[in-house]
């Protein structure tokens, strides 16, 4: 009886059947682990991302475990493409519920060496392009009277300085500020949107890096020595995107094991 209850308990916090929720940049990383928590929840998990094949995986390995997803391939800087998927998804799926906005680029380089082409570039994916999705988002939302969550992925490189990480953290830490603002104009539609700072996240795409000379000092440099996997996130994203937290909004959860104090 009590394992019964105990199961109920959790459905009811955490549950999301029944409900679609999107995530960008699914096909690798971040993107993918997000997706296939919110599938392992019940959801029906939209995938968004440029590489059509890096999505079909993601698709997979979903489905194999019994869970719902499909792969829309889009680049997300594209508003006219971006639309059409989004209203495809909403055609064809489950009521939209939340948003992981996910998808982003990195860019390390000295002040002095920054290109107005790198700037434009990471601003505009970063920033530009993850404001106009969630509008986007918010938008279908409103015009159905639907409740919804967004959790934007901003980085703990928004609140400290990692060196040759200047135009990156600013780009997230103004998606930060913009996690806030949106919070506060939506909040009458019932709509919640919340950031999560992750810490530096060992994934396909940066491994390379972190073995390196310059990667392993890095990583010693770190009060625990060690580098986080995307399932670190898990717990936050399964707390801001279920009825669970359905009284936080306009917040940034940090999840970094505490690498700020090791940052430089």
């Amino acid at each position: 009886m009590t394992n019964d209850i105990d199961t109920k308990f959790l459905a009811r916090c955490f549950g999301l059947s029944g409900l679609t929720a999107i995530v960008t940049g699914a096909g690798s990383g971040i993107g993918r682990q997000a997706a296939r928590t919110l599938a392992a929840a019940g959801a029906e998990v939209a995938l968004l991302g440029r590489r059509e094949e890096a999505l079909k995986e993601t698709e997979q390995m979903i489905t194999r475990h019994g869970g719902r997803a499909r792969s829309f391939a889009v680049d997300v800087t594209d508003r006219q493409a971006l639309s059409e998927a989004l209203d495809a998804i909403q055609e064809s799926m489950a009521p939209l519920w939340a948003l992981v906005n996910n998808a982003g680029v990195g860019g390390r380089a000295p002040l002095l060496d920054v290109s107005e082409a790198q700037f434009d570039q990471i601003l505009g994916v970063n920033t530009k392009a993850a404001l106009f999705v969630a509008t986007a988002f918010a938008q279908r939302l409103i015009a159905s009277a639907l409740p919804g969550r967004i959790i934007n992925i901003c980085s703990l490189a928004a609140q400290s300085h990692p060196l040759n990480l200047a135009i990156y953290g600013a780009s997230k830490a103004a998606l930060e500020h913009l996690t806030r603002s949106m919070a506060h104009e939506w909040a009458s539609h019932g709509i919640n949107v919340n950031a999560i700072n992750p810490g530096f996240i060992e994934t396909e795409i940066n491994r390379a890096m972190f073995q390196t000379p310059v990667g392993r000092k890095m990583i010693e440099s770190l009060p625990r020595q060690r580098l986080g996997t995307p399932e670190a996130l898990d717990g936050a994203l399964l707390l801001l995107s279920s009825p669970a937290g359905g009284f936080i909004t306009a917040s940034t959860l940090v999840v970094d094991d505490a690498q700020r104090f090791g940052v430089s």
